[in-house]
């Protein structure tokens, strides 16, 4: 009968014929010191055996345990995309992530209703010593005074969609904002509307991405037809959405297009616009933000400006890495701009004559 006893690193020196030290350091990756033989032999011995690495153990000695928290919950299409670039990143470099996050994940509000919660959430994750943490934007303002005592404690930090304008003490990575709202407002514009109109989000601490869009949209409008972009936004609860699409909708004169600082709102627009017996594109164009997994489906289709979240949350999973090995550790937090991808669908078009 074959023996049940998980194979030990002696085991694996021993059949290999190599000291336990020189066995450990092979498997660690430290080769340069022995010949390739020697190499070959340990892993063949490793691989016939079954041995596996014990990352208890292996932290215990390096101070590492190759895990990552991650507090962004699967929100939306965006935030799954996100989370699928940094486990990619993480996955290629033997780092395992740990997710967590507050509440229901349908419930966006809820995320900011339990700071306790959240900051239980972040000690679980640096009881089990993860080396580094990627925050989502909510966290990012919660937990602000605690970040101190993190880079104390040598855990560098990676915030998704919040950047500091002082004293700025983690790393950011976020859509480029100006960029992608002038992309918003030239194409609204060589379409002929010169009466423009903006949906917001709630603009809650956290949501300094929302503020800074419709901003860049406003300024960007501004300069390219000295135009004035009326402006609402939702309530500090995220419920009146719909009622503030019929107020946009129902003004005099009314506008010929709006822009929504996310799909979500975009949605809005949709369903005000259908009460209302507008016609989207022909009485009124409409284009959003994110390009999410409903925005194609939408009748007509929305046209919106496509973010890079893989490439967000590879960047994040990639700065987060480059601190740990040493590259960045000491140089001060930097901010990464991603561009984002007009995409143009059915929902825009020419002023009607």
């Amino acid at each position: 009968m074959a023996s049940s006893q998980v194979p030990r690193l002696k085991d694996v020196a021993a059949k290999a014929n190599v000291s336990l030290s020189a066995a450990s350091r092979i498997l660690r990756g430290e080769r340069q010191r022995f010949g390739e033989e020697t190499c070959d032999r340990v892993l063949e011995a490793a691989r016939e055996l079954g041995w596996r690495r014990n990352l208890l153990v292996s932290g215990m000695q390096t101070g590492r345990t190759r895990t990552i928290g991650v507090m962004i919950p699967p929100f939306d299409s965006f935030w799954v995309d996100v989370l699928a670039g940094i486990h990619l990143v993480l996955a290629q470099a033997d780092y395992l992530p740990i997710t967590v996050w507050v509440g229901d994940c349908q419930e966006m509000p809820h995320f900011e209703k339990d700071e306790d919660e959240g900051f239980k959430q972040i000690s679980r994750l640096l009881d089990r010593r993860v080396d580094g943490l990627i925050l989502w934007p909510s966290f990012a303002v919660a937990y602000y005074d605690h970040f101190r005592e993190l880079l104390e404690r040598k855990v560098p930090v990676a915030v998704i969609d919040h950047e500091y304008s002082e004293d700025q003490i983690a790393d950011s990575i976020e859509t480029d904002e100006a960029a992608s709202a002038r992309a918003v407002a030239e194409h609204l514009i060589s379409l002929g509307h010169k009466r423009i109109a903006c949906l917001s989000s709630r603009e809650a601490a956290w949501q300094a991405w929302a503020v800074r869009r419709r901003e860049c949209f406003e300024q960007a409008v501004e300069e390219l037809c000295g135009v004035e972009v009326t402006s609402r936004r939702l309530n500090p609860w995220g419920t009146d959405g719909l009622e503030v699409a019929r107020e946009i909708l129902s003004q005099t004169p009314r506008p010929t297009a709006v822009f929504a600082v996310t799909d979500h709102e975009a949605l809005y627009l949709y369903e005000a616009a259908a009460e209302l017996g507008l016609e989207i594109p022909r009485d009124l164009s409409i284009i959003g933000f994110a390009d999410l997994d409903f925005a194609a489906t939408l009748r007509p289709a929305l046209t919106t400006m496509r973010q890079r979240p893989r490439e967000i949350g590879r960047r994040a999973a990639q700065l987060i890495l480059d601190r740990l090995d040493g590259e960045m550790f000491d140089s001060p937090p930097t901010t990464i701009r991603v561009g984002a991808d007009l995409i143009v669908r059915k929902s825009t078009g020419r002023v009607a004559e």
